[in-house]
């Protein structure tokens, strides 16, 4: 067995046929992968629509659970695959035609740890979002290395993962909180040797209207802040566990996703349109336990414009934030 995408899935009915059928009408024979679909409690006919296709494609694989969450299912379906690489799919992704094989190719060629392909966001009207593309021009690096030199997206649905890898480290999801492919791949990539980045395309991902940001449910928004407050001090843990015996490339991949993290919460609080005085309890709570990471450079260009003029300069919150809510 050469792959197992695993699925996980939840009240998705109007997505996951689109999702699966991208996987069935690939370039794999039906013995050399498996699809894995964990079914985390749904209550509209989701479930229903992957047993009728089941019924018709022996490989694939129908695992249900309830309230594990996104990163939970994964690791249900981790620990049921038997493929020698790991894809994960959320349901309203899809991969384009003739791309898995190609795949696999590159990463047991090299045997790679990990492979990250090209992906594009596709809005609902079909529109093209992003694309997210890099190559490493067949250099294989380690994780560390990679991600400070070519990094992708912190998506884990645009990588292919080698699953002894994985298993091996004890690498899998926390379960039942939010950005939890951020966490888990700080951890990956931390831990990997061989990492190769291709600019093959392979999967789109469907930008949903129904985001957390549009969503009119602050306690759903809040617990995006409770997680991502959460998610820095874990990987501040680990970073300070680390500290002593780590070389200077290790510090600032720590430093940079520390970093990243504090700047992309309070870009959330401004898009959440929280008031000044929330904005500044998040502050004063993160910098009495010592998270408050804002001192280092950041790779995306937009978020480090941020972090130097707007948090680094906290008192601007209060000019930008009635222009934003005025404008969004």
């Amino acid at each position: 067995m050469k792959l197992s995408v695993i699925i996980p899935i939840f009240n998705v009915e109007k997505y996951v046929e689109k999702c699966v059928n991208s996987l069935l009408n690939n370039d794999l024979k039906i013995n050399e992968y498996e699809i894995i679909i964990v079914d985390d409690g749904s209550q509209d006919s989701s479930l229903f629509i992957v047993n009728e296709l089941a019924k018709q494609n022996s490989n694939i694989k129908i695992i249900s659970q309830k309230n594990k969450g996104l990163g939970g299912a994964r690791n249900t379906g981790i620990n049921n695959s038997i493929g020698d690489y790991l894809l994960f799919l959320d349901s309203d992704d899809w991969c384009l035609p003739n791309t898995l094989k190609n795949c696999i190719t590159i990463a047991t060629k090299h045997n790679l740890e990990i492979l990250e392909f090209a992906a594009q966001g596709i809005a609902p009207n079909g529109k093209i979002v992003f694309n997210s593309v890099n190559t490493s021009k067949e250099r294989i690096l380690t994780g560390v290395a990679y991600y400070n030199s070519i990094r992708y997206l912190n998506s884990a649905c645009n990588k292919l993962y080698k699953r002894s890898f994985l298993v091996n480290n004890n690498l899998f999801f926390l379960e039942k909180i939010y950005i939890e492919d951020f966490e888990f791949n700080t951890r990956v990539f931390y831990c990997a040797k061989r990492v190769m980045a291709t600019d093959f395309l392979v999967a789109q991902f469907l930008q949903s209207e129904n985001s957390i940001t549009r969503n009119n449910d602050f306690s759903k928004k809040e617990k995006v802040i409770i997680d991502f407050i959460h998610i820095i001090q874990i990987t501040n843990d680990l970073y300070k566990n680390q500290k002593s015996s780590i070389d200077e490339s290790s510090k600032l991949f720590f430093q940079e996703r520390l970093s990243f993290l504090v700047t992309t919460l309070f870009f959330q609080l401004l898009k959440y349109k929280t008031t000044y005085s929330y904005k500044n309890k998040i502050k004063k709570q993160i910098k009495q336990t010592g998270l408050l990471y804002i001192d280092y450079i950041i790779y995306d260009k937009n978020k480090d414009l941020f972090r130097k003029l707007i948090i680094k300069n906290f008192f601007l919150f209060r000019l930008i934030q009635p222009f934003y809510n005025i404008i969004y």
